[in-house]
């Protein structure tokens, strides 16, 4: 048997591998559908439905299976046709108030978003300086994963290269090459009783895409160049922000591999990590792949891969785990795989093993929960009867090896279909074969699918071509962002901002409101800027529903502020008052019945003067030690009417006195 070293390494050399990497960048847009939605959580891109991610119990369900058809060159797209291959069934869920026929494809779309299209062009050009596109044309992208019910995505490209078309990153030129508005897929919700579960509510998000050139030549630089590119959209202030509204699909290769994408990475900080697995998988891949050709592992061998039922081996088994499985009805399946002992156990990336690899084909393709193999049958509890039994079966040599999988008949299928045309693309290619793989939370990617190729393209026969005229461009023209290192700045000098403050601010969606309210009324800017980036923030961490918290009213709060109608500390009492609210709120009415009308300085000074006379022999024996306890009366009593600050400082200047 040929000697391997099964451990991939911690670390290689990127440069003499010739890593390269490109991103395709993703980011959810706000944009009302029309002047008439008056609601601030944005618009579908096909339709005039909110954007509004819920949790709650769906109002109605349907069931589909998908199918894959020729694109504009009349063949079947080969990632489109290893998805039919799993048939698998899909429940979609929605609901009446916030989806509708169009994200059931039971319904044409309506026209483009073109608030959506506006901002995506004006990004395009004012900010990446591409090219735009004369007429924006509307194009199906295959996908019968179940992300969308029509079986398709909608995308159009807007903007292509041009000579300036490019971001600056630690003194580095990343080219921006295209960007595309698209919609969003559904969300994936799990899989139940072999049914794939999807909800709808996201589906038809509007999303820009923005794919740089394979500019990048080390893992930390790809995650230099996605953080630059997240800061550049989010000053715009036109953009999502949160869990799942960025997703990056990573392009690495080496110099003796091929691009492999990595689809999905929504974690920033494990870009480092995802980008060095890959370079070292694709180089372990090739030393597999040597070593396939020293065992003479053929195309031939791996066609005549069988699985078989060996249930009744394990009819009395003491292994837990098939003793379960057997009881919810699967059944016991086993294939040999010839002179591939011992490789189960090789390292494609630190920690995941070809064995992990089999594993993760199987689960995509037949949503099996794993297998187990003879590299680690010792980590089974398997009876020597048993392993016999298996040995004799299989007709065994020393150098063979075997999977087992526990589940249906179907499934055991469908898994070595799966296996055998993988591994048999591997050795057609001799090399690495282009696919597309899913990120894992250990930094590890997994097998989802081969990559796509033109065939899934074709032209969208419900939208009808959308030209830019010069008025569109014109307006286009007006847009003049500011890049966040020039907003710091700004907040830094005109409002007297703290580096912190500017720096968050800079990038945040509500920028353009903290501006409006400080620059309208008379109120503090730290206090707007800590307004929105921390008290908001807390108050949605601890279970408030702050989206009753619109511009409209922050706007009016912080104008009667500014008018010293109440007290700044009153300022989180007032706002969930009006979260807890179950009718509109009238602010003059809620500050009036919290009894927050702000006092003038003598009624203070008088309240204080009481409080101190009311515990002086406290104050004789404590002195400055009695600021706590008399700060909480005061406290009690002016909470809301009077600023702390301001209640601090009489209390201490009466004690001293």
């Amino acid at each position: 048997m040929s000697s391997f070293d099964k451990y991939a390494p911690d670390e290689i050399n990127f440069s003499d591998e010739g890593f390269l990497s490109g991103l395709e960048f993703h980011q959810q847009l706000i944009a009302n559908y029309s002047t008439r939605d008056t609601h601030n959580f944005g618009s579908k891109l096909f339709c005039n439905c909110p954007v509004i991610i819920r949790d709650d119990t769906p109002d109605f369900s349907v069931i589909r299976q998908q199918r894959a058809v020729s694109g504009e060159t009349g063949e079947i797209d080969i990632s489109a046709n290893f998805e039919k291959l799993k048939k698998y069934k899909i429940r979609y869920e929605g609901y009446h108030d916030t989806t509708c026929l169009i994200e059931l494809d039971e319904e044409p779309i309506m026209p483009i978003n073109q608030e959506a299209l506006f901002r995506t062009l004006a990004i395009s050009k004012n900010i990446f300086k591409l090219n735009l596109v004369d007429e924006i044309l509307i194009s199906r992208k295959t996908i019968i994963d179940g992300s969308n019910t029509s079986g398709f995505q909608r995308t159009a490209m807007v903007a292509y290269k041009s000579q300036n078309s490019f971001i600056e990153v630690n003194g580095n030129k990343i080219s921006i090459v295209q960007v595309n508005l698209e919609e969003d897929s559904a969300k994936n919700t799990g899989t139940k009783n072999g049914i794939k579960h999807y909800r709808l509510d996201r589906l038809g998000t509007p999303l820009i895409e923005i794919a740089t050139g394979p500019d990048m030549t080390h893992p930390d630089e790809v995650l230099s160049v996605a953080k630059r590119i997240g800061e550049l959209l989010r000053t715009t202030g036109w953009v999502r922000r949160g869990q799942g509204t960025i997703r990056q699909d990573l392009n690495i290769s080496i110099s003796e591999g091929s691009r492999i994408e990595i689809k999905g990475v929504s974690d920033l900080d494990l870009i480092p990590l995802y980008s060095k697995n890959e370079a070292i998988r694709q180089k372990r891949m090739l030393e597999l792949l040597e070593l396939f050709k020293i065992r003479n592992i053929t195309i031939e061998s791996i066609r005549d891969l069988e699985i078989i039922n060996i249930s009744e081996l394990f009819s009395d088994t003491k292994v837990s785990i098939i003793q379960k499985n057997i009881k919810s009805g699967k059944q016991v399946f086993i294939s040999k795989f010839p002179k591939f002992k011992g490789l189960l156990e090789f390292e494609l990336q630190k920690n995941y093993r070809l064995g992990t690899e089999f594993s993760q084909i199987c689960k995509v393709m037949a949503e099996v929960g794993g297998i187990m193999h003879s590299d680690e049958i010792e980590n089974y509890d398997l009876s020597s009867a048993e392993i016999k039994s298996i040995q004799k079966k299989l007709s065994l040599k020393e150098n063979d090896a075997f999977i087992i999988l526990l589940s249906s008949s179907e499934q055991a299928k469908n898994s070595l279909n799966g296996l055998k045309q993988v591994l048999s693309s591997w050795i057609l290619e001799q090399g690495i074969v282009p696919e597309v793989r899913s990120p894992r939370s250990d930094g590890t990617t997994g097998y989802l699918r081969p990559l796509p190729g033109k065939a899934r393209m074709y032209p969208e026969t419900d939208a009808l071509p959308y030209q830019l005229n010069q008025t569109i461009l014109t307006n286009i023209s007006k847009i003049k962002f500011e890049f966040p290192e020039d907003r710091i700045a700004r907040y830094k000098k005109d409002f007297n901002l703290s580096e912190e403050f500017s720096q968050r601010l800079s990038i945040h969606p509500k920028n353009s409101l903290f501006e409006i309210i400080v620059t309208e009324h008379k109120v503090d800017p730290t206090l707007v800027a800590n307004t929105i980036l921390s008290t908001l923030v807390n108050l949605r961490r601890d279970g408030f529903d702050i989206s009753k918290i619109n511009d409209q009213i922050l706007i009016k709060i912080f104008s009667m502020l500014g008018e010293d109608k109440f007290s700044k500390d009153a300022l989180e009492l007032i706002f969930t008052s009006i979260i807890n609210s179950k009718s509109h709120v009238n602010l003059e009415d809620l500050i009036a019945n919290l009894d927050l009308k702000k006092l003038d300085q003598k009624s203070i000074e008088k309240i204080i003067e009481k409080i101190v006379s009311d515990n002086s022999q406290i104050v004789s024996e404590r002195g400055m030690g009695s600021m706590g306890l008399l700060m909480r009366i005061a406290m009690e009593q002016l909470g809301g009417k009077a600023d702390g600050k301001l209640i601090s400082d009489l209390i201490r200047k009466k004690i001293l006195s």
